[in-house]
């Protein structure tokens, strides 16, 4: 009887010891996976960093572009939120005093439109088109010199907060697509000052 517990004690132990082994290499396996799939990630980024970098101009200039939209419509909500707490109409008067008047003038480039690739392009449409639907409205906060101050409150809680959102979000769609090396060139002198005749 001893015997055969010794027996059965050896063989649970010979199990358990395959199964730890197997256990381990399955651990191994999995872990070399990963390494080779975070790898083949951030290779594929790289090639796709690499394949817009003759574009990557383009990309900056929306960036920026989407930047100072969010900039200017948080600017101007920031502003008119300062005017309904304070009844101050000067802040009104300010925040409705825009230049923009009709989609034309954002002055948008129609050269960097009909030449940026047509994922870039619509990134930068939809930012101009949320940027016009927040800005266009603005002259209606301080009309004939009084401040509308139940639209004034409706334009910051719902049309300013939906075109902030979306202009970050597009934003989002862009980070890490230009690489920080390419970003940070030195930019004292221009390409042209490389180059032989």
């Amino acid at each position: 009887m001893n015997s055969f517990i010794n027996i059965a004690t050896l063989v649970a132990l010979l199990i358990n010891t395959i199964a730890l082994i197997v256990v381990i290499y399955q651990t191994y396996i999995a872990r070399r996976s990963l390494t080779v799939t975070k790898k083949s990630i951030d290779e594929a980024k790289t090639q796709r960093q690499l394949e817009i970098l003759p574009k990557f101009t383009w990309v900056i200039e929306v960036q920026v572009q989407l930047e100072y939209w969010k900039k200017d419509l948080q600017g101007k909500k920031d502003m008119l939120q300062k005017g309904v707490d304070k009844k101050d109409e000067d802040m009104f008067k300010k925040a409705s005093d825009t230049r923009i008047k009709s989609p034309k003038d954002l002055s948008l480039n129609r050269f960097l439109y009909d030449n940026m690739p047509s994922w870039l392009r619509e990134l930068w449409m939809s930012g101009a088109q949320y940027y016009y639907d927040a800005i266009a409205p603005l002259p209606y906060v301080y009309k004939d010199a009084i401040p509308n101050y139940s639209y004034t409150q409706s334009w910051i809680k719902k049309r300013s907060e939906d075109s902030l959102r979306a202009i970050s979000k597009l934003l989002e769609y862009l980070e890490d697509m230009v690489p920080p090396v390419i970003l940070n060139t030195p930019a004292s002198l221009s390409d042209e000052d490389f180059l032989r005749d």
